[in-house]
């Protein structure tokens, strides 16, 4: 009978120390990832296993410490590019969903300091590797890293990751990104949406939206989209050119020429209307109407980069006729004549793409900029201008 009540003894003991070693498991972790001696080894190895094990226990498997400590250790292994980090490729997914476990278990808020801290931790790294998975043409993975960061902006009380420029609309535009990169159009569009609701402070998303209503076959969506974009950013010379576009192919430029006729009259000093009706009158090749009003839009605003650089291509194309009218003449004073014409384009052309070059190319494009001193140089080769052609030769290959 004393045998079996020491073995009974024996039994209890034993089962307490297994019970009291799965906390203790934790703790373990714990301190090993928040050791402050800087020349301490982090054994991530087996602070992986002893958390697994925690994990697999009744007693800890849904312990709000046992969660954040496991989000903690697979946050510490995801962010290594060693071995341990190979073999576990989804360790922030883990070290994500372990920390939204804490924060469901954690009914006291005992962990929430620590919770919060790993999860702006994980939501950095997932953001970057949904900009690296959408780099990588993985455009599913991305929008599933982008997704869960979106996930822990909740949790962001005083803005840390908007300081890092993780906010919900920057991942929004990076989903519709992913989302339009891989075809699928009804998802583009919802995010797209999202962004509208947010009131994103980018004419883009309207075009963007544009695009895939008209791949949808919705001319009339698409047409409102960019009405409503155009509300919001009635100056955006990219929307009105894109609703340009839409009407020359429906062969509706009388409405089109008509709605910025009205514009005009209610805001007789936006250059951008001016600018808008020009390119409608180029397409519709009625070239002197175009001039005038690029002309409008210049005497607005003298250095209208735009304006000036569509001035001087307006120049060049006047003297393609001419140029076809001397490759068929063979008489010496006709041939004289015409280069004259020709010459005289060519002059007021310069004029006005070195008006772009003083002001100064849009976000200081390097390959518009090449092409725009390309064009200078081949016009004073043209004029003969030999001097000249020298300059901006020099300037292009500095480039």
């Amino acid at each position: 009978m004393k045998k079996i009540r020491i073995y009974l003894t024996a039994l209890v003991l034993l089962t307490s120390i297994i019970v009291v070693a799965q906390p203790s498991k934790v703790e373990t972790v714990r301190m090993i990832l928040e050791d402050t001696d800087p020349n301490a080894v982090k054994d991530l190895r087996e602070c992986k296993r002893l958390i697994d094990e925690a994990k697999e226990h009744s007693k800890t498997s849904n312990s709000p410490k046992m969660w954040v400590y496991r989000g903690a250790v697979y946050y510490e292994i995801a962010r290594k590019n060693d071995e341990l980090s190979k073999e576990n490729p989804d360790a922030i997914v883990i070290a994500a969903e372990s920390l939204f476990k804490c924060k469901e278990s954690d009914t006291k808020k005992s962990w929430q300091e620590q919770c919060d801290f790993y999860l702006l931790n994980v939501a950095n790294v997932m953001f970057n590797l949904g900009v690296a998975e959408y780099q990588a043409k993985n455009y599913d993975k991305s929008i599933f890293y982008y997704t869960t960061t979106l996930r822990i902006i909740p949790y962001d009380t005083k803005g840390d990751l908007k300081t890092i420029n993780i906010t919900d609309a920057i991942i929004y535009q990076y989903c519709y990104y992913a989302a339009m990169a891989k075809g699928d159009n009804a998802l583009t569009k919802q995010y797209i949406n999202k962004l509208i609701d947010l009131k994103f402070n980018d004419p883009k998303i309207y075009n963007a939206l544009a695009r895939v209503q008209l791949d949808e076959k919705d001319t009339a969506a698409a047409l409102q989209s960019l009405a409503d974009g155009r509300n919001r950013f009635p100056n955006d010379i990219d929307l009105m050119n894109m609703e340009l576009d839409i009407y020359l192919k429906q062969g509706k430029t009388d409405l089109l020429l008509e709605k910025l006729n009205a514009a005009i009259e209610a805001d007789a000093e936006n250059k951008i209307y001016y600018f808008a009706r020009a390119s409608t009158f180029e397409k519709i090749q009625k070239w002197d109407e175009a001039e005038k009003d690029y002309k409008k839009a210049l005497e607005i605003d003298p250095d209208y980069y735009d304006a000036s650089f569509n001035l001087g291509v307006l120049y060049v194309n006047k003297a393609r006729p001419i140029i076809d009218k001397l490759t068929k003449t063979y008489k010496k004073d006709e041939q004289t004549k015409l280069e004259t014409q020709i010459s005289e384009f060519y002059i007021v052309a310069i004029k006005y793409f070195e008006k772009c070059y003083q002001v100064g190319v849009p976000g200081d494009d390097k390959k518009e900029k090449f092409e725009l001193l390309e064009s200078l140089q081949r016009l004073y080769k043209n004029i003969g201008n030999k001097e000249k052609e020298e300059e901006y030769k020099k300037l292009k290959d500095e480039l």
